[in-house]
């Protein structure tokens, strides 16, 4: 995947961000009123345009398989802009009016600065949600089922639970051979719950992300590593995250299927905020 472009058409990403909020902003500097009838289809041609690329995009965030339905709001969104272009100009200028009664000497400034404002609001609110759905890709209203953890989820956790005699390992040992994972569909999915009974042996400490890593490369040459989460003790979920934390913004994904074993570097963090890799 092509960063550039897939920053751009994120909506979650600081790319976009800024280019939608900055767009936002500069459309209500011009007023209609004072251009001609070609100018002002020209600025309805290209405000529909881009509103059509805006919906297009925030609709179904990073989700390749909603490209359809982006394309199909694009296109809708597109068609009302441009049909509603003339009731837009109407508002606008009614806007202003009320403003300049309001008192405000620069009313086209200050529409300007709300329209960034909440374009950037909404930038904001695409970015907390995808970071929310990042871990938590199933939706709650699904009924989870339990079944036993597959071959290439197993080997790779005995990888990074084996790389090292980090204190604790022992018992997640124990856990991975007793532990159900939790699914909700049959799709691949790169997080694994896991279900461990309560009355086998506890890691300490009870709450961490155990500290030996698996760093692999990803289908688009993104440097990815798995990691595997602890909580209360046992063994929670396995995840895979941007080795870079740069590029958290730019994934889109992640995986389509597990890497293999050779395809792992074991690593622990350094103390100079490194990591290092582990003898194989």
């Amino acid at each position: 995947m092509n960063r550039t472009n897939a920053s751009w058409s994120d909506p979650a990403s600081p790319v976009f961000g800024a280019l939608s909020t900055a767009v936002a902003g500069v459309l209500p500097l011009i007023d209609p009123s004072k251009l001609n009838n070609t100018q002002r289809r020209t600025v309805h041609a290209a405000s529909a345009v881009l509103t059509g690329v805006y919906a297009a995009v925030i609709v179904g965030g990073r989700n390749r398989r909603m490209m359809p339905l982006k394309v199909a709001t694009g296109l809708a969104a597109t068609g009302a802009a441009l049909r509603f272009a003339d009731a837009g100009d109407t508002f606008d200028a009614h806007l202003e009016q009320k403003l300049r009664q309001a008192g405000s000497r620069y009313p086209r400034v200050w529409m300007a600065v709300g329209a960034a404002a909440l374009t950037f609001a909404g930038h904001l609110g695409d970015r907390a949600a995808g970071r929310t759905q990042l871990f938590e890709p199933m939706a709650i209203d699904q009924r989870e089922r339990l079944r036993s953890p597959g071959a290439a989820v197993c080997s790779l956790v005995e990888g990074l639970l084996g790389a090292t005699d980090w204190l604790g390992s022992d018992a997640l040992h124990a856990q991975l051979h007793a532990a159900r994972e939790v699914y909700w569909d049959d799709g691949f999915t790169s997080v694994v719950h896991f279900r461990v009974p309560d009355d086998l042996p506890r890691a300490v400490p009870h709450e961490q992300v155990f500290p030996v890593r698996g760093q692999f490369t990803g289908p688009d040459g993104t440097p990815l590593r798995l990691f595997l989460q602890i909580s209360d003790g046992k063994l929670d979920y396995l995840g895979v995250e941007p080795a870079n934390p740069e590029d958290a913004d730019y994934f889109d994904d992640l995986i389509d299927e597990w890497p293999e074993p050779s395809e792992i570097t074991y690593v622990l963090d350094d103390p100079d905020g490194t990591t290092a890799p582990l003898p194989g």
